[in-house]
């Protein structure tokens, strides 16, 4: 039985990358007709119809005036429009591959807000040694970018950045406040409709959507793949794995995410792949297995 259950939960966490990995492929596709800010709604307005629809086949209450909007609000803003929309224009900018790899901070980002917020995950010496080896493969990717191109052009890797920080935030949020009673379906369900009903207003004045061109079917593949595999089934299939693995474990799905990034931007979209990208690359992989409490015996 515990075999049967360990297999599960590593297939569970394998699918959850394969619906993570392709995201910035999707994402580099759609920005090419559609603006980021209507590209970031369509994709939590997909995913929240989506669960929505399951609610109802499972008769789920959704609209229920005990559960705690507010917080539901903050996550839609931390978890989804804001660090969405970070990486929506940080990719105008860089490559689908380097926003895959940068996307790895995440584990980082949250290792440090639970040591100064969160209440039991302190920071250890691996962890300090993790977030170091990562800060090291920052340094060799783009180093030698800044020094051959200038500092502007890594305006995109600072939104990535910026969109890590957001996850990490609402990771230890949602950590120090989800309530193990909502089921994690309609917890979903309530902020990406939160998030899509912050989006709709900035879309509508900004990108007069309407006044567009009608897109080209790769930007029309990139947002239903972002709406349906990056954020829908990639949100079930981690919420699937925290009930078998458990949070933990799920976040080893993050470790495939970059590699997948990679060579599907490689052969898709005919992104270079260089040394120091392999190697920036392998320094912040192992630092986000360091910042695993997996890794941790010191925590």
């Amino acid at each position: 039985m515990e075999k049967k259950l360990k297999a599960k939960s590593l297939s569970l966490i394998f699918l959850c990358a394969l619906c993570w990995g392709p995201s910035y492929l999707f994402i580099k596709l759609g920005i090419t007709d559609i603006p980021p800010l209507t590209l970031v709604f369509l994709r939590v307005g997909i995913a929240c119809a989506i669960f929505y629809v399951l609610c109802r086949i499972q008769k789920l209450p959704i609209f229920e005036w005990k559960y705690p909007w507010k917080q539901f609000v903050f996550l839609g803003l931390m978890m989804n429009a804001f660090p969405f929309l970070l990486i929506a224009f940080g990719e105008v900018y860089i490559t689908s591959s380097l926003a895959g790899i940068l996307n790895s901070f995440t584990l980082i980002f949250t290792a440090i807000f639970s040591h100064f917020f969160g209440s039991r995950e302190r920071l250890t010496k691996n962890k300090v040694f993790g977030i170091a080896l990562g800060l090291a493969g920052l340094g060799v990717i783009y180093l030698p970018i800044v020094l051959r191109e200038g500092v502007y052009s890594n305006i995109g890797a600072l939104f990535i950045l910026l969109a890590c920080l957001c996850y990490g935030i609402g990771t230890v949020y949602a950590r120090a406040r989800f309530q193990k009673n909502i089921p994690s379906i309609v917890v979903l369900t309530a902020q990406l409709g939160s998030a899509a009903l912050i989006l709709i207003p900035f879309s509508l004045l900004i990108d007069h959507p309407f006044a567009l061109p009608f897109p080209s079917y790769q930007a029309i593949i990139g947002a239903l793949g972002l709406g349906v595999i990056g954020t829908a089934a990639g949100f079930f299939f981690y919420y699937k794995a925290i009930q078998f693995a458990g949070a933990t474990y799920a976040s080893f799905s993050v470790l495939m995410v970059p590699i997948l990034a990679m060579g599907l931007g490689a052969y898709f979209l005919d992104e270079p792949l260089t040394w120091n990208l392999y190697i920036g690359t392998l320094l912040i992989l192992v630092g986000v297995v360091a910042v695993n409490p997996v890794f941790n015996k010191e925590s």
